[in-house]
This record gives C-alpha cells, structure tokens and sequence, in this order.
C-alpha cells in the first residue's frame, strides 16, 4: 500500500470586512474583529486609507488588514460619490481574489460593494450598521442624492443575512425598513480592560499635573463643533477645582492646543490610541459626550464614551437624546442636559462638584455596566449569529483560555 497522504492544518473560516476609514484602529471595528479571532475564525480587512499615513498591509493583533491607498477627505459633499466608485472599483477587485466565507460591511457606504461580493461568491452578507448613517448624511450632501442613497439602502437590507446595530432604537428602525434578521451589538466595553486601583488612577492624574482633590471631565471624541467642546471648556472656567481632558483630531485640534496652553486646567494629549482610553476614563470623575441635539441622528445616540463610562463605572454628562439620554435617566448615573448651552453645562459641572451626588451616580454607573452592558453580551450575540454562517466556533465567547481584549476602547 501506498504511502498515507499527509493533509496540512486545516484553514479557519474567513471573514472579509469592508471599512471607509484607515483602521487606525476603529475601536468597534477592532473589538468585533478580535472576538471573533478570539472565536477561531480569520479576519481580513480591506480599509479606505484617505490620508496614505498608514501601511498598505500589515497583521494589527492577528487582523489581516489591506488598505487601499487612494487620497481624500471627508466633507466633500456631493461630490465625494466621485471617489466612491474609484474606491468601489478597487474593492471589488481585491475582494474577488480573496478567499472568504463571510462579507462583513460596515456602515452604508460600504454595503453596496459587500453585497455584490457576496452575491457573486455566494457568501452570506452581514450588514453592520454603527449609526443612521441617512440621518448622518443629511445637510451634507444633495437632497436628492440622499434619497436615492436611502431608496438604495431600503433595498439592500431586505435581503443581508444579518443586520446588526448599536442601539435597539436603531434596530427597530431598521426591522420596520424591512430587515428580516437583526441584533443588537453595542460599543459595549470589556470590563477587563477598564480595571484599575485608586492607586493606578492617582499616578495617571499626578502624570498629568493633576492635583489631588481636583475633579476631572474628561472628553474624548471628534473634536468638532457639534460635540459641544466649546460649550464644555466655557462651562468649567469658574470652578478651580474643575479640570477637563479633551482628546481627540478634528477642525478644533488647534482650538483645543490654544485652550491647553493658556489654562493647565485644559489638558489636551492630542489623539490617544484606543489601548489609552481606559487609563483616561478611569482616572476621570465624569464624562462629557456633547452632541448636538438637532442632529437628525441624535435621536439614535449611543456613542462609545457612554459604554466606556459604564466599564469604568463613571458617571455622564449628556445631552437629552437617543439612547445615553433615556439610559442616564433611567440608571440614574449623570446628568441628563436640557440642552447644551453653556449655562446648562455649568449647571452639570457644578452638579459633579458634589461629592454625595456624583457617589451615587458612580454606584449606579458601575452597577448598570457590570450587570447589562459589557462586551460580554456583544461576544455573545456575534458567537452566535456567526455560528448560523460558519458553524460552531472552535471557542466559546466566553473561554477563559482565549482573553479578553487586549485594548479596548477608542474614539467615538
């Protein structure tokens, strides 16, 4: 008889995900991306590097990610469609050579293109919807272009495998669009990585020239004026005690090194990694996520600083919008604004300054985020709904031997 033939390893299933930002790294992106490696099963990333800062390959914590290199920038409007199908094209060309059991897209503009690769291949197709992507577009591009846009996506997801979400709102809104199988996966936070001691929280302060007895808000997000920053900023100058962390890049990247070097009580570390958000949530007595409520995609709001907040059991500041609004009021755990002037932001600070109050909201906020929202439940909800496509995970959500993430957290 013959030799017996040797079979090499057997390759683990494979997940395309498709992304318009550069993966530097998208902490949403980044955390389903890891659990699901974390579940036995390979990641391939193709990513839109705008900026051409960043490698055209490389492997981020066992994420295969391939950028496509081709400059832009964000707020062209209309004509941004332009770029679009230069992009489409490329995209479509390296994902028919690669080998993949699942399309995973993120966010609309990059649905269209996932959905005929997975037509094509006969793979299943997952849309991942981090926001009301519609609302977001809206005053930013022509009206007619938008509602084709929309027409576009009530279309498409009335045939994805799978649509998941951030928020149950959004999720609705979705299944009344005609979406046949949706989830909800928040930006929930591994409770891992937002463990520290007083200890720890304290040097990460004296680091930062932060005095002892000071009280700290903290900020991290896209530093743009519908964020409130200003609002922010203005609000705690009357309080000595009251410092604030804005992080973050955007069109106030300079305002915000101004603010830094005029006040030591502004500290502005510029852009943090996502493995840095943790220490800075942690070490914080508050946090600040400013929207602006008119926004039509305020009504949906469930931003990353609300769940990162709760893993660190931190009390919020919010505007009366989306989700954070109705989840502050009802856990109690912050203060919930009328609006986001100046005089109701002081208002909010000067509420943080009492330590009885902000005692209580801490307790509540740690409470709500160990016992419903952690990123236990978004592993959970991914093992399962991916098991449908690919088959049992060599590792459950939840196995011990696999790790939590190794740095969460990230800008919203």
């Amino acid at each position: 008889m013959g030799k017996a033939m040797k079979l090499g390893p057997i390759q683990p299933k494979s997940i395309l995900m498709l992304l318009t930002n550069a993966y530097d790294p998208d902490p949403r992106v980044r955390q389903e991306a890891l659990s699901l490696i974390g579940m036995g099963w390979r990641v391939h990333l193709l990513a839109w590097d705008r900026d051409r800062k960043s490698p055209a390959a490389e492997v981020m914590e066992g994420v295969e990610v391939e950028r496509i290199h081709l400059t832009s920038r964000h707020g062209r409007g209309s004509t941004q469609i332009f770029f679009y199908m230069v992009l489409y094209l490329r995209l479509i060309w390296r994902g028919w050579r690669a080998r993949f059991d699942v399309v995973h897209s993120h966010d609309f503009d990059t649905l269209p293109i996932g959905f005929l690769l997975a037509k094509v291949k006969r793979k299943p197709i997952v849309y991942d919807s981090h926001e009301s992507f519609m609302d977001m577009l809206q005053g930013s591009i022509h009206p007619w272009l938008r509602r084709v846009l929309m027409r576009v996506e009530d279309c498409l997801i009335r045939h994805v495998d799978l649509l998941i979400t951030v928020g149950e709102k959004l999720r609705l809104t979705f299944e009344t669009r005609g979406a046949r199988r949706t989830a909800v996966v928040g930006n929930w936070k591994s409770l891992k990585e937002y463990e520290r001691t007083e200890e720890q929280n304290q040097e990460f302060r004296e680091k930062l020239g932060i005095p002892r007895g000071a009280i700290v808000i903290t900020c991290i997000t896209q530093l743009l004026r519908n964020r409130m920053i200003e609002e922010l900023v203005e609000a705690a100058r009357p309080f000595p005690d009251v410092y604030i962390i804005l992080a973050g890049k955007g069109a106030l990247e300079a305002q915000a090194r101004k603010w830094s070097q005029e006040d030591k009580r502004i500290i502005f570390p510029g852009f943090i990694h996502a493995s840095a958000v943790a220490s800075y949530t942690c070490a914080s007595d508050a946090i600040y996520c400013g929207f602006d409520p008119d926004n039509p995609n305020a009504r949906y709001a469930a931003p990353n600083k609300l769940f990162e907040a709760l893993a660190a059991g931190r009390p919020l500041i919010s505007p009366d919008i989306g989700e954070i609004g109705d989840l502050i009021r009802r856990a109690d755990c912050g203060v919930v604004l009328p609006d986001c002037s100046v005089a109701s932001v002081r208002g909010a600070v000067e509420a943080m300054r009492d330590a009885g109050k902000r005692a209580v909201w801490t307790q509540n906020s740690r409470k709500l985020g160990r016992t419903e929202m952690n990123w236990a439940k978004g592993q959970e909800v991914l093992g399962r709904e991916y098991a449908r496509f690919l088959g049992p995970a060599e590792k459950s959500p939840t196995d011990p031997a696999r790790g939590e993430l190794s740095a969460a957290g990230g800008m919203d």
